[in-house]
């Protein structure tokens, strides 16, 4: 007879499992987490397991996919594995009030440091950097001769315009900007690196005989960051995950392509809205999914309200709203007035999903950043349509994207009936064919980024003088 052996670390484990099936011990209200997380549908954890694929594609499994590859994403960043998450750290740790410690996702690549007139440098070249926080007490380890917007050692936030085309930044109701990163996986970044797909000539010769598809695991996220003022931050650090990063402090916007950024500071910032999309076996057209704080705008105008909305102020209810600024008419610190429309509210499933996650934090741990946030809904292809079957010029096919619409109200403020691939089907790389054609890129804008390529310079070592 075989005698089995459960060690400490597996209980422990096992007890962190939100079983989502249904639980006779369990106490909610009129729901139980098969409901919830949907019936067949993976196990959804408070572990930062970051999920392969969907059991069943359907709705309600799509979205347990969405919060456990939230939660992989956002748990504490390994200290020596750039885009792991640290498996030392427990759910206590996750969301923990003013730890500034980056997120998983915050030691991913971000777009700008890939796609360069330069070979990219190596994947997790400044962890070290981006690690240098003292997690406890407010403060950061790193000075400012560590930081250069140049070299690729620093979090850098300066992303400024949302992709609806124009002007369109957004300004909070304190008048600060909401900044914008895009960031990509290891998977994604070697792809990139491995074909030389950062350089705009090879790109387009690579389209050309291969075409651009992304291997499946692939993974691009969106962030959308607002600026915590050193006199909030008491106030603010239980209720959002913050971060410190180099951002600009004197902007100057003349057009979309005119834009003057300087004194770049360390500055404290609150993630207010995440985009996560990963490629799947069984979603080719990518799995999407966002997530949104609770503090941003409300659904009608209202006069008065408990909440201090981030993006409405109740006194300027009849104002106009979602109105994209006008470079010389609108200062840049001017508040832009933001409800969110009906149609991009927070999915039905998606509704009953949240509301089981956050009594499991309550449960699991009630100081939880993590427990203000939402997920909004997400997408995935109800008619999948394989990478051979597609087409090799934009725009692609959509796979029969449902929901129809999905948006994130601090990134498609001013466009929300919308979804995510009504735009990314018409991803393509960076330069069109003498014919006007644009090769398609896998529904990654990223590729538009790729620069022609600086010559190498290569030093030749002196030669040495013969011994005598």
């Amino acid at each position: 007879m075989k005698t089995k052996i459960i060690s400490f670390i597996t209980v422990v484990a096992i007890l962190m499992v939100i079983g989502c099936k249904n639980n006779k011990k369990a106490n909610y209200v009129d729901m139980s987490a098969a409901n919830a997380c949907g019936v067949g549908c993976d196990t959804l954890v408070f572990l930062p397991n970051n999920p392969i694929d969907v059991k069943i594609l359907n709705q309600q499994c799509a979205n347990t996919f969405a919060w456990q590859s939230f939660i992989a994403l956002t748990w504490p960043s390994s200290p020596v594995e750039a885009g792991q998450p640290d498996r030392s750290k427990s759910v206590k740790d996750w969301g923990k009030p003013g730890d500034l410690t980056p997120m998983a996702l915050g030691t991913y690549k971000s777009a700008e440091s890939i796609f360069t007139d330069q070979a990219p440098t190596r994947w997790g070249n400044n962890l070290n950097q981006l690690m240098d926080t003292t997690s406890t007490d407010n403060k950061s380890a790193r000075s400012f001769a560590d930081f250069s917007k140049f070299d690729d050692d620093a979090e850098v936030v300066d992303q400024l315009f949302q992709a609806s085309g124009g002007t369109s930044w957004l300004t909070d109701q304190n008048g600060n900007l909401i900044w914008y990163e895009i960031k990509t996986n290891y998977t994604e970044f070697d792809y990139i690196v491995s074909n030389k797909l950062y350089d705009s000539i090879a790109q387009q010769q690579f389209a050309k005989e291969t075409g651009i598809w992304l291997p499946n695991g692939s993974i691009e996220i969106k962030a959308a960051w607002r600026v915590i003022p050193e006199v909030d931050y008491n106030k603010l650090k239980s209720r959002y995950k913050i971060i410190t990063a180099l951002v600009p402090q004197n902007v100057v916007v003349k057009s979309r392509k005119d834009v003057t950024m300087t004194d770049f500071k360390e500055t404290k910032l609150g993630l207010v809205g995440l985009h996560i999309i990963k490629k799947t076996p069984t979603m080719p057209q990518f799995h999407w999914a966002t997530f949104e704080h609770v503090d941003l705008a409300p659904e009608t105008n209202v006069k008065e309200s408990d909440v201090d909305w981030l993006l409405y102020n109740p006194e300027k209810y009849n104002d106009p709203v979602n109105q994209t600024p006008r470079v010389g008419k609108d200062p840049i610190t001017k508040p832009v007035q933001v409800i969110k429309e009906h149609e991009a509210g927070v999915g039905l499933d998606a509704k009953v999903l949240n509301t089981f996650v956050k009594e499991k934090i309550a449960k699991l741990n009630p100081d939880s950043v993590f427990q203000y946030y939402n997920l909004v809904d997400s997408q995935w292809p109800s008619s999948a349509v394989a990478d051979s079957d597609n087409n090799i010029y934009t725009p692609l096919q959509n796979g029969g994207q449902t929901p129809v619409i999905m948006t994130n109200v601090t990134m498609e403020t001013y466009i929300q009936k919308i979804s995510c691939l009504d735009c990314h089907i018409n991803a393509g790389v960076s330069s069109r064919t003498p014919e006007g054609k644009e090769y398609a890129s896998d529904y990654s804008f990223m590729f538009g980024m790729a620069k022609k390529q600086k010559p190498s310079i290569i030093e030749v070592p002196k030669k040495e003088k013969a011994m005598k």
